[in-house]
């Protein structure tokens, strides 16, 4: 989270460039309903939000649930009512939605469609006056949120920002390269259940093990919150030669664990640039073969 100095900063600037602009969100689905959940339940919350019919009981949920949220009759209706437009449709289906639409120079478009790439967006939202990407995590319903995007925009980041954390960049080609880590999130809930399992294994209530791993990794996960360029290295030389934390983390190194986590992060930006994962010795911690198409 941020400090409360820099997020109540950014509330008041988020709240100032979206004065007299309209949010408009084509498809109700989990992202965008997490987004309008967030942007709704803010301190200073947008004047006016337009849903998409698609997605009908979200958008019924949403509407009921906040003022400011009406549903649109169609999706054309929530563009000529929008300003800054979140597009969250299934990948599938994105140029067909698109090709029914009538953009405007107006209009600033901001695809949550994980696969598109800019110059596939840019034709489908032609003449929109900006087409951009953004890959939040559900947690912005809850302003605890994370969003990496691209390009920086001086109205659509602070709204970002104000959900959690922003991570703005100008080149696609660095989106692609922060978009993997977003995938170690089961990676880590299973590190969490194994966590749990064993404990229970040693007798422990399963409702106390899993409150316990849960306030463990929230707790320790803190100082890295906020972290600056050497933060993680620091927290990890700070572990006492000898100590319970150093023998865990030299095993789990001498496992192969840290390697198998860069290794799996290799597959996974292949898989996101649509190109073969690199050939390596398979061993005990290698990924299984999957599916190539992301």
């Amino acid at each position: 989270m941020l400090p409360p100095s820099l997020l109540s900063t950014i509330l008041v600037c988020s709240a100032a460039v979206t004065s007299g602009t309209t949010l408009g969100f084509v498809g109700v689905g989990v992202m965008n309903e997490a987004l309008v959940r967030g942007l709704c339940t803010l301190e200073v919350p947008p004047e006016a939000v337009v849903l998409s019919p698609r997605g009908a009981a979200k958008a019924a949920s949403l509407s009921e649930d906040f003022e400011a949220a009406t549903v649109a009759a169609d999706n054309q209706q929530v563009l000529d009512r929008s300003d800054i437009i979140f597009l969250g449709v299934l990948p599938a289906q994105l140029e067909a939605v698109c090709r029914e639409l009538r953009f405007e120079p107006r209009h600033t478009v901001v695809s949550l469609v994980s696969t598109a790439p800019l110059a596939l967006l840019r034709e489908c939202c032609s003449p929109a006056g900006t087409v951009m990407r953004a890959i939040p995590l559900p947690p912005v319903a809850q302003h605890r949120g994370a969003t990496v995007m691209c390009p920086p925009h001086p109205v659509v980041t602070p709204l970002f920002e104000s959900l959690g954390t922003a991570v703005a960049v100008e080149a696609e080609e660095t989106l692609l390269k922060l978009m993997p880590v977003t995938a170690l999130m089961g990676q880590l809930y299973a590190q969490q259940l194994a966590a749990q399992s064993w404990l229970q294994e040693q007798g422990v209530d399963a409702g106390a093990a899993a409150r316990w791993v849960g306030a463990v990794y929230h707790t320790v996960s803190y100082d890295s919150a906020t972290p600056g360029p050497d933060t993680f290295a620091s927290l990890v030389e700070e572990q006492t030669p000898g100590g319970l934390n150093e023998q865990v983390l030299r095993e789990m190194r001498e496992a192969g664990a840290s390697l198998a986590l860069r290794d799996s992060l290799d597959d996974v930006l292949a898989r996101i640039e649509g190109r073969p994962a690199a050939a390596r010795e398979r061993t005990a911690y290698s990924s299984s073969p999957a599916d190539p198409s992301p």
